[in-house]
């Protein structure tokens, strides 16, 4: 009788443990973009982004193929290997960069484009031909792009051959690290300097960095052995607690957000920033537009107009696309 009434208890209280933990693991459930509003956005890409676009997401939600996002991509390579500056639609000029060069090679390491690719190999030579021995990093854009509407922040700077967003790692940070995949097509040497002086560039650093400096400095990091990576992934995730916005109330300018630099779970920058992730995910499916895309957080519309309006449409298919990549990457799509 005494085992009974003990075996009793113990129900009882387990019972009341469930209904008391029960609000609260329904509170807890992620919001999930709903089948409708993804329908939505892929029209909307398909509709309005560049095919570059299309394809990338056909790459990544439907099976697609590498070789057609790589024949999209190609489009903008030019005869000397580097890729197009316009891949970057806040410059309408299509000559070669080390910043277009830049975006191309994060598409080819994004779909896995091997070391024996023409187009990387190409790529690779554009860049051994305009690297600045000198100072020991790239530039982003040359002079020559001026000539071409842009926003302001790309115009190139007579008296220093230099854009406002240029610096000793935007955008050499990020291309080192796209690199180390290619090292093999690399001379000797080459790669080791150029990665150990971004390093100690961020060593250096403030914990208030230039937002583009952050994209060079957290893309090199993610590509470094784990005994490379340590300091530098423990100095950015200082920087981006300094930098990063967190009231949801304030993502709607141009600003840091949580999500801006951590693109997946596997990021090593996603444990600092955990806490204020969802609350990143529910703004992203809360502020979806009606046309299944989502608005801007800046603009050069002032500068040119004309220029801006084709400029607008093109980012808004890329930033959907990104905005679902990161979606899919927490897994907060139904589909």
């Amino acid at each position: 009788m005494l085992h009974e009434r003990i075996l009793l208890r113990v129900l009882v209280t387990a019972f009341l443990y469930l209904l008391a933990i029960a609000p609260s693991s329904a509170a807890q459930q992620s919001a999930m973009m709903s089948a409708e509003a993804f329908t939505r956005a892929r029209a909307f890409i398909h509709k309005t982004g560049r095919p570059l676009d299309r394809a990338l997401f056909t790459f990544h939600f439907e099976h697609g193929s590498r070789d057609v996002v790589i024949a999209e991509l190609a489009k903008y390579q030019n005869a000397d290997g580097g890729f197009a500056s316009d891949l970057d639609g806040d410059t309408r000029w299509n000559g070669s960069s080390p910043m277009g060069t830049m975006i191309g090679l994060r598409i080819l390491n994004e779909v896995k484009a091997p070391a024996d690719d023409a187009h990387v190999k190409a790529a690779i030579k554009y860049l051994l031909s305009n690297f600045d021995d000198k100072n020991g990093y790239w530039h982003a854009l040359p002079i020559e792009a001026n000539v071409v509407p842009h926003a302001p922040w790309w115009d190139v700077h007579r008296d220093t051959g230099k854009c406002e967003v240029e610096s000793p790692v935007f955008p050499t940070a990020a291309i080192a690290g796209y690199l180390q995949v290619y090292s093999s097509l690399l001379p000797p040497g080459f790669l080791e300097p150029i990665t150990q002086s971004s390093r100690e560039y961020l060593a250096a650093a403030s914990t208030r960095v230039p937002m583009p400096d952050i994209e060079g400095l957290t893309t090199l990091a993610q590509f470094l052995s784990p005994a490379k990576s340590g300091e530098a992934v423990a100095k950015l995730n200082r920087i981006l607690a300094a930098v990063v916005e967190r009231d949801p109330q304030k993502w709607t300018g141009y600003t840091v957000q949580p999500l801006t630099f951590v693109r997946t779970p596997d990021s090593p920058f996603y444990a600092a920033l955990k806490d204020a992730i969802p609350a990143n995910l529910d703004y992203i499916m809360s502020t979806q537009q009606a046309d299944g895309g989502w608005r801007l957080t800046w603009s050069w519309e002032n500068t040119d107009p004309a220029a801006w309006k084709l400029a607008e449409k093109e980012w808004r298919g890329a930033v959907a696309l990104e905005n679902l990549e990161r979606l899919d990457s927490f897994h907060r799509i139904n589909r």
